[in-house]
């Protein structure tokens, strides 16, 4: 657990094991139809290109694809403002001049609701935190970290499509809260949240896994030595080991890497047998 800091907060550091760094959500089941209300779908994200179904031929996005929207104070629900209010009494949602001064790795949070398709008529609303890549003027720009729990569509409940890794630019009028760690940066497993994939080698899956920078995955070793190296084929791209636990070895990419195709090596420099090949992964880091 990280101790935060609330931007603009006099009294000082709290933790917010509640909240930032502790993954916990609220959601409430709503019907299709809420009391009579107009719909609030604003900042719409678009929907992402359809995929094949079973039988073949592709459906419309709107039909298959979780989308969601982020939503304001002012639309929240009762539970959700009530816990907020509760931990925030009187910082939150953060003015003007608190947003103006979040720097790179500081973290907004947010809220988005899913928005019914096809079958799926129930939606959810989830608090969402990303960690702040630069402030614009009208959005800040952001990198989703976990946990996310209702991405995707579950029963009757839509999915948001507000995935880990994802690049977020949040409508400024939409932050929440906002907030700066004043421990240092955690490394270990673990430290960054669940692994967002975990990854055999491509050696032997013959497969090429896309991944996103600031986001935690697990490649599987076939064995540990102690003379384990690691190697990246391209100087440009940044490869951060966050931990180990058993045969996972938690790795992150950084955020400043060249995109593209990357491919990340893990050899034994054994001292009588010399440079043995252990395994490797195959990656293009995205967006």
């Amino acid at each position: 657990m990280n101790t935060m800091k609330v931007i603009g907060l006099v009294t000082g550091g709290v933790v917010l094991a509640a909240l930032i760094g502790g993954g916990i959500y609220w959601w409430r089941r709503r019907k299709q139809k809420t009391d009579g209300l107009a719909p609030n779908i604003p900042d719409a994200r678009p929907a992402p290109t359809p995929g094949p179904t079973p039988s073949g031929p592709p459906r419309p996005a709107s039909e298959t694809a979780p989308r969601g929207h982020y939503t304001g104070r002012d639309h929240l629900d009762p539970d959700l403002r009530a816990a907020l209010d509760e931990l925030f009494p009187s910082t939150w949602p953060p003015d003007d001049a608190t947003i103006d001064a979040l720097e790179t790795d500081d973290v907004v949070v947010f809220a988005v609701e899913s928005e019914p398709t096809g079958n799926y008529t129930n939606t959810r609303q989830e608090l969402i935190n990303a960690k702040v890549l630069s402030v614009e003027k009208t959005v800040v720009r952001g990198r989703v970290v976990g946990p996310v729990a209702h991405a995707e569509h579950h029963g009757s409940h839509a999915g948001h499509g507000f995935r880990v890794g994802d690049l977020v630019e949040v409508p400024r009028s939409k932050i929440l809260v906002a907030a700066r760690p004043t421990d240092p940066k955690p490394i270990g497993y673990g430290s960054h949240g669940k692994p967002a994939a975990v990854f055999k080698p491509s050696d032997v899956t013959k497969k090429t896994y896309k991944v996103k920078p600031g986001t935690p995955y697990d490649l599987v070793l076939p064995y540990r030595t102690p003379e384990l190296a690691w190697y990246v084929d391209e100087k440009l791209v940044k490869v951060i080991h966050l931990g180990e636990k058993a045969n996972y070895e938690q790795i992150m990419f950084s955020e400043d890497s060249l995109r593209g195709d990357v491919s990340v090596r893990a050899l034994d420099e054994d001292p009588q047998e010399g440079t043995i090949f252990i395994a490797r992964w195959d990656f293009v880091l995205d967006a």
